[in-house]
């Protein structure tokens, strides 16, 4: 089976898109495959907030219980939340940087962006 990295993209405010990845992260992982990454770039940098917006506390919830269960890092790029003023995370996420991205994508068989 195969070793995968998946990037986020997309806000949580757009959560048929967050949704979306999240779906198919259980997908692969029931199917027998590895997430060994869940990169948040971009606009998607806001599903790290420690403090989760009301709208989007279920969708949250969602990301940390399935990253919980099956030991798949969250990771949150903390240059964009930098520059985007989000200096506290959400406990389920890590912050990093591409260094990161770039060694889940260089130890994954493939890599699915979102």
């Amino acid at each position: 089976m195969a070793k995968i990295t998946l990037i986020v993209q997309n806000s949580a405010e757009e959560q048929l898109k967050s949704q979306e990845a999240l779906s198919f992260a259980l997908a692969a992982i029931n199917g027998g495959h590895e997430i060994a990454c869940i990169f948040f770039y971009r606009e998607a940098v806001n599903h790290a907030l420690l403090t989760t917006p009301v709208e989007n506390k279920a969708l949250i919830n969602q990301w940390e219980a399935m990253s919980r269960q099956h030991n798949v890092p969250l990771v949150v790029c903390h240059t964009v939340a930098e520059r985007k003023g989000i200096e506290e995370f959400h406990p389920s996420f890590q912050a990093s940087g591409l260094t990161a991205l770039a060694t889940a994508i260089a130890n994954s068989d493939r890599t699915l962006q979102f």
